[in-house]
């Protein structure tokens, strides 16, 4: 079990108890994604010279008119030096809620793009697998080759072309050939 995995449960239970899960949510998937955005701020957060008053206001400032639950969140994170778990800890929160909601996120990645019926198709077929409703995020990624990629939480299933090809690679070079 990951560190993230024990806070997120405990921010989830107190917004939850509090009756305000999306709220808590959403304003710290926001937060989430600017310190990810802001390599700057991300450095200044978790960096052992910046003072603990200075990661303070700076958290402040980042959290203004935030849920009060959110804010208090960040401060403990602050105390326990564990800024730098926030994105996971987000992640982790927002899979808590998807799946109270009965939904699954999923990045589908393929190496060239596919049309909406496929995607929706691929979608329907994970819908009926899971029992959960589906999003699905699209990307493409050339590199591997054909196939699919798809990520699933902290699970990943690879049946790409390249994978593939990796295997065979390395098969071949394991493999006794007679010489005579």
């Amino acid at each position: 079990m990951s560190a993230a995995s024990p806070y997120a449960t405990a921010l989830y239970s107190a917004a939850a108890d509090a009756g305000r899960l999306n709220e808590v949510d959403g304003e710290l998937a926001e937060i989430a994604d600017a310190v990810r955005g802001t390599p700057a701020l991300a450095r200044a957060l978790t960096n052992p010279a910046v003072s603990g008053e200075g990661k303070r206001n700076l958290l402040a400032e980042l959290s203004k008119g935030a849920d009060p639950i959110v804010s208090r969140f960040l401060q403990v994170l602050l105390d326990h030096r564990r800024l730098g778990e926030l994105s996971e800890i987000q992640e982790a929160l927002a899979d808590r809620v998807r799946l109270d909601r009965n939904e699954l996120a999923v990045e589908l990645t393929t190496a060239v793009a596919i049309d909406d019926a496929t995607a929706a198709k691929v979608q329907k077929q994970l819908a009926a697998a899971t029992g959960l409703t589906v999003t699905m995020d699209r990307t493409v990624d050339p590199t591997i080759l054909g196939g699919v990629v798809l990520r699933v939480r902290d699970r990943l299933v690879d049946a790409s072309l390249r994978r593939r090809l990796d295997l065979l690679g390395r098969d071949l070079r394991a493999a006794r050939i007679p010489t005579a």
